[in-house]
């Protein structure tokens, strides 16, 4: 979406700003990380140029197409939309050109079953395709097969609370499509489903020991304070003894010998 740009007219004033590969953010002048400024706007768009969509993330004022309100809007070449008393008006002629320069596939390849672009095969339907490709992109980075310039930058849009898992997925996938074919790929592959599989035994046993290590510290700590204060009313007592002794010349000693003859025949 380099040549992509967007042909934004407020009061009467239009301008034609280029859109950002990624991610573009529509928003008030000042906002922080704002990439194409709106007088007056009041919140944030999100334009995405992969699939190319339109997102109201903050503010009260809806995005109106054709005089409806919606929240996001799916977009193509020419399509229009209005939102903060601006009308905004997308041009993709670059991404138009470039599609119609393709090279026509094979007959053979237009022949074979829709597949998605890591391989996956036929038979898996647009959610599975898509949950397929967000898993494999994240092991391509984490064994370090994925193209290290697009995950340092989907890595800064993730900082940057900018990231989208499939234009993410999307990005790393096209960039190192050979790498899903690398053996380190697939022993990481079955290390996750090792760990995935065994991860409701393994919150079992954990959470039984935990409440095993958490009962004996209550009951030691039981035992410690039941310690702690019989010391305590302990030593109260012979001080209040030694306090009657000396004072009153109070003797227990005649109280034990009474209490002692009651008791003895």
């Amino acid at each position: 979406m380099n040549e992509a740009t967007l042909t934004i007219q407020t009061s009467g004033n239009a301008q034609s700003v280029p859109l950002r590969p990624g991610l573009t953010r529509i928003g008030a002048e000042g906002a922080r990380g704002i990439h194409v400024v709106v007088p007056g706007a009041e919140g944030e768009l999100h334009l995405w140029d992969n699939p190319h969509k339109v997102v109201r993330v903050s503010g009260v004022a809806p995005i109106t197409v054709g005089g409806q309100t919606v929240e996001e809007f799916a977009l193509d070449h020419g399509a229009r939309f209005e939102w903060c008393g601006a009308h905004f008006e997308l041009d993709l002629a670059g991404d138009v050109l470039e599609e119609l320069a393709t090279p026509a596939p094979a007959p053979a390849a237009a022949a074979a079953p829709a597949a998605s672009q890591t391989g996956s095969g036929p038979g898996l339907d647009p959610i599975e395709i898509q949950a397929f490709e967000r898993v494999a992109a994240g092991i391509l980075v984490d064994v370090g097969l994925a193209d290290k310039a697009v995950a340092k930058r989907w890595q800064a849009a993730v900082i940057a609370q900018e990231w989208d898992a499939d234009a993410a997925a999307r990005a790393i996938l096209q960039a190192s499509r050979a790498a899903t074919s690398d053996p380190k790929f697939l022993a990481r592959a079955t290390r996750l489903e090792l760990d995935l599989l065994m991860a409701s035994l393994q919150r079992g046993v954990k959470g039984t020991s935990r409440k095993v290590r958490g009962a004996a510290k209550n009951s030691t700590a039981f035992f410690v304070a039941n310690v702690v204060a019989l010391s305590v009313y302990s030593a109260i007592i012979f001080a209040l003894l030694i306090i009657a002794r000396v004072s009153y010349e109070w003797d227990l000693n005649g109280i034990i010998d009474g209490m002692v003859d009651a008791v003895t025949p």
